[in-house]
């Protein structure tokens, strides 16, 4: 029988300290996960306090590409960062409460249904239930309720206050301004009638043909604008407005603008990042040596030093990741997204010396905002898919950008086809595959070449 034996082997690995492991999980966190987490902070942690109103820190940065002097507004405010003064969308329906004369007890009803609006405001639950959940010396009278909810109905943004999205976009029609074109008002008509008497029975092509028959009153080039008017409106009235908390669904991190000399910079936005300190008198406290203090509140210290660096990890991070975009997309910020050049995460950790997981979780869900809109970080990284006569690489989002606009610039009545469009990059120096055209198109979500074609005579 073989005798047990003690045998000793050497392994080297490597181990994230819980300090660093917190700092990456910041890191990941978008904005607004963010400001839960240190909320969290705050009521788990006696020594972190919030400092209110601080100073923008706006140190000069970098200067880059000089931008076109027109389009940009100087010394503009930044807006993101007033925004959690905005009025949300309930304070702005109160407004408007008082543009209607209305005596005290309709105002009344009108400012209840306001409270009861979901966040895309539409009225969820009947009237009926309304009247029965609500206290009884209120003495709510339904018939009443209903002719404040059609005065609620008239308030801007148009659609708010319905209680179904075909209520919604039969307000929207009505809305409409009035127009002196009697082909308009034909095309307001008949769009009114689709949505309330044949709601969404124009999505296909069988469809439509069957409407065509179905309503010889109007041309068939009256449903087609009919239809693609109903498509310009709005299923969610209130989407884009502030909610009851003052916040949007997306926040950006960081802004790109152009200075007094017209110069592109960029800053990190204050309401982004929590700004924290350790109280005054507690830290003082305990760098005293006092025999009372005992080890809890010793780990709870160390605890909050932990938060504070891991939040300056995550802002000194994001700002050379900030700077390291406006470096290499300048020309993006000036021209759009037909001037994105390649640029790979693997690339950019090189440069600025971390490692490739810390730029993916430095990207993942944060947000830049810059005269040309609001952009994920991500936005501006892709890989290199054709090069030029050059030599020069090409971005996939550049070229998807440039197909877009060939195709939207194109004859209804001949649509190019994948190999024209092949030829037409061609004629730029883009060189692509017929395939590769096609999977680029289809990402796009635009249809073949016969389909648009079938789709255009068709209507």
């Amino acid at each position: 029988m073989q005798k047990p034996a003690a045998q000793l082997k050497l392994n080297l690995t490597n181990r994230l300290s819980p300090r660093l492991q917190q700092s990456l999980q910041v890191l990941q966190l978008s904005a607004l996960e963010l400001q839960e987490l240190v909320s969290g902070w705050l009521a788990d942690n006696p020594f972190l306090e919030e400092i209110e109103n601080p100073a923008e820190d706006i140190s000069p940065q970098t200067q880059y590409v000089q931008p076109p002097q027109h389009g940009f507004i100087q010394n503009e405010s930044d807006i993101w960062e007033t925004l959690a003064d905005e009025p949300d969308m309930y304070t702005l329906l109160r407004r408007q409460v008082c543009e209607f004369d209305l005596d005290v007890d309709t105002a009344a009803q009108v400012y209840f249904l306001i409270d009861n609006l979901n966040e895309q405001g539409y009225l969820d639950c009947s009237l009926t239930d309304l009247v029965e959940n609500s206290p009884l010396e209120w003495q709510l009278d339904e018939t009443e309720l209903a002719h404040a909810l059609s005065i609620l109905q008239q308030f801007e943004p148009a659609g708010v206050g319905a209680r179904n999205l075909q209520e919604s976009l039969l307000l929207q029609v009505d809305n409409l301004p009035d127009s002196h074109d009697a082909n308009k008002k034909n095309i307001q008509n008949c769009a009114r009638l689709l949505i309330s008497d044949y709601f969404g029975q124009w999505l296909s092509t069988h469809q439509f043909k069957q409407l065509c028959r179905q309503l010889p009153q109007f041309s068939t080039a009256t449903l087609e604008a009919a239809c693609k008017l109903i498509g310009r409106l709005n299923p969610f009235p209130c989407y884009g407005l502030p909610d009851g908390h003052g916040i949007l669904a997306i926040r950006p991190d960081m802004e790109v603008f152009a200075d007094n000399n017209g110069c592109w910079q960029i800053r990190i936005l204050s309401n982004a990042f929590p700004q924290l300190r350790i109280e005054p008198a507690a830290e003082d406290l305990l760098q005293q040596p006092h025999p009372e203090i005992d080890t809890m509140c010793k780990n709870k210290w160390q605890e909050a030093q932990t938060c504070l660096h891991s939040l300056q990890m995550r802002k000194n991070t994001l700002q050379r990741l900030g700077e390291w975009i406006v470096q290499q997309q300048q020309d993006f910020f000036s021209f759009g997204s037909l001037a994105l050049v390649p640029l790979t995460i693997k690339e950019t950790a090189q440069t600025l010396e971390l490692a490739e997981s810390t730029i993916s979780r430095a990207i993942n869900q944060k947000y830049l905002t810059c005269s040309q809109g609001v952009f994920p970080l991500r936005y501006f990284f892709s890989q290199s898919v054709a090069a030029t006569d050059d030599g020069a690489g090409n971005s996939q989002t550049a070229i998807k950008s440039l197909l877009q606009s060939m195709i939207n610039e194109e004859d209804v009545k001949h649509p190019y086809s994948d190999a024209y469009l092949v030829s037409q990059l061609a004629k730029q120096g883009i060189k692509l595959a017929r395939r590769t055209v096609a999977k680029y198109r289809e990402a796009l979500k635009i249809p073949p070449a016969h389909q648009r074609k079938v789709k255009f005579k068709n209507y």
